[in-house]
This record gives structure tokens, sequence and C-alpha cells, in this order.
């Protein structure tokens, strides 16, 4: 069980660094909240340059929680939530299980 719950928390590792950035938090909520954002809407909701809104969105393109859809001469960004929430779920599950064998 123990080996379990270590492997659920390692897959969830990259979520947790992504995350762990608030303007990174920003971001998901504001895609959550206002759906597909261009990197100039996602700059004129936060005090970050351009280059940095950019960066911030290729960090949560490759863990997965954000893609880009081109749309004539604009990149609209999008958060995928599924992925992340059942990894997450995973560990938490798994915890409780280790958690309640103590009890």
């Amino acid at each position: 069980m123990t080996d379990k719950v270590l492997t659920h928390f390692r897959e969830c590792i990259p979520i947790f660094q992504a995350m762990s950035d608030p303007y990174r938090q920003d971001i998901v909520v504001m895609l959550c909240e206002h759906g597909a954002l261009t990197v100039k809407q996602i700059t004129d909701r936060t005090t970050l340059s351009r280059s940095a809104i950019s960066h911030h969105l290729q960090v949560l393109k490759a863990i997965g929680l954000a893609s880009s859809d081109k749309r004539g001469t604009e990149q609209y960004y999008t958060v995928h939530l599924t992925e992340a929430t059942h990894l997450l779920k995973n560990l938490v599950t798994s915890l409780e299980e280790k958690n309640q064998e103590l009890s």
C-alpha cells in the first residue's frame, strides 16, 4: 500500500510544482472562469508581461493543464483539469485508505 501512495504522490509532482506559482494559479482560475483566452487577454487581467504569461502557459501546457488552439491569427488557451483531477483524486483516495488502515 505504501508503494501505491508514493506512486500517486510522484505522479502528482508536476501538478504540485506547476501550481505552486501564484500567477499560474491565477491563469488557471481565469481560464476556468472565461473559457478560452489569448495571451493578450490574460495579460490585460494581470500585472505580468506577455512573455511572462507565455512562459506560464507553456509550463501549464507541458503538464497537460492547458492547451492552445489557433483561431485566425490568435492562439486561444484553455484549461484541462480532467487528468490532473484524476491523479489528485487517486492520491487522496490512497492516502485515505492508508489512514483508515491505521485506525
